[in-house]
């Protein structure tokens, strides 16, 4: 295989970084990419959000402002994007001006949990079972073949958004009429409850040389469906934490990668299942600023770059806590703990779920 991008080189200093997208992922790219000697363009819908206030540049329009996508691709020397819900083919437009990395096929995928679990097995790489729920009777069948199952949105749904839990057929009649009028802009999919013994993540990166570097998983804890801890070490074997890593290096390769990929992991004993894939820096990633020789955010602009990556080691153990909602409000006790590592996303209004910051505690 030859390089991954047509005309694949290796940036200058100064050269701009497009991130399309303007929450606190995008903010934390703009933070190592402006280390690293490149110029930040955000092109987000939204005028004041987090990456709005550190990048060199920003546009504000529509995701599928045309004039405005042309102008964004004149301003950069490669893109990326931070979050998945926006049109992928709003990246496959830019592609005919500037190269984005992750490409839009990688978007198409990722966004959609009927396409992702489609590709994931189709490369032999094991899911829970599930099944498209069109109707009524789509749902009564699988709840039948899975007895308890989870009913998603199969796009644009993020910590727990979307989902229904059905325990028993009982549970059919109170969750299908707010269910039902999701179909008529969104696909639904069924999938079989798993009880695991763990959740973890793997955070990889590729270059537009084809150059692979992994991170050791960590084990994630989640609270009313949204990320609360990431811990490192995983709590797994030597052998799952080898089986998870080559794993995420398969799915990097086959689904064509460049830039950073988040692959979520049930494991269940010493067997893995793939949850979800995010193609962009993960909250589970998070720890790595703090504790390993190459944070997430600044391999993504090495990955797109192409400079050679950084070393993935951990040098530190512990956790990284989420700030959501108003635990932000508790700073003063993390402030206290010579220990922890605070970020904070700029964020000036306090809403219940929303993710404020983040804080890593670091166990020397």
């Amino acid at each position: 295989m030859g390089n991954i991008l047509n005309q694949a080189k290796t940036l200058k200093k100064n050269s701009a970084i497009g991130i399309i997208g303007g929450g606190q992922l995008g903010r934390m790219t703009c933070f190592a990419a402006h280390a690293m000697g490149f110029r930040t363009v955000v092109f987000t819908d939204s005028s004041n959000s987090s990456a709005t206030f550190v990048s060199n540049q920003v546009i504000v329009a529509d995701y599928q402002d045309k004039e405005a996508l042309k102008k964004f691709a004149s301003m950069v020397d490669v893109a990326t994007f931070e979050f998945e819900n926006i049109p992928f083919s709003t990246i496959d437009f830019l592609h005919q001006y500037v190269d984005v990395c992750p490409n839009s096929q990688v978007l198409k995928i990722t966004q959609n949990r009927l396409l992702e679990k489609d590709f994931l097995n189709a490369i032999g790489a094991k899911t829970t079972e599930y099944s498209e729920v069109k109707t009524l009777q789509d749902l009564q069948k699988g709840i039948k073949d899975f007895s308890a199952a989870i009913l998603k949105t199969a796009a644009m749904g993020y910590d727990g958004k979307g989902q229904f839990v059905i325990k028993s057929e009982n549970d059919i009649a109170k969750i299908w009429p707010e269910a039902e009028k999701t179909l008529a802009t969104n696909q639904l999919i069924l999938e079989k409850f798993c009880p695991f013994n763990s959740e973890i993540s793997v955070i990889i990166a590729r270059s537009i040389f084809e150059e692979i570097a992994v991170y050791e998983p960590l084990t994630n804890i989640h609270k009313n469906g949204i990320l609360d801890e990431s811990h490192f070490p995983a709590k797994v074997s030597e052998a799952v934490k080898n089986k998870a890593q080559e794993l995420a290096k398969k799915i990097a390769v086959e689904i064509n990668l460049v830039g950073v990929l988040a692959v979520e992991m049930f494991v269940i004993e010493d067997q893995i299942l793939v949850n979800e894939l995010a193609p962009r820096p993960h909250n589970s990633g998070h720890f790595s600023m703090d504790a390993s020789v190459t944070s997430q955010f600044e391999q993504l602009i090495r990955a797109i770059s192409g400079l050679p990556l950084g070393s993935t080691k951990f040098h530190s153990t512990g956790h990284m806590k989420n700030l959501i909602g108003d635990e932000v409000n508790d700073l003063e006790n993390f402030y206290k703990n010579q220990n922890a590592k605070i970020h904070l996303y700029g964020k000036d209004e306090v809403k219940k779920d929303r993710k404020m910051g983040h804080i890593n505690i670091i166990n020397y």
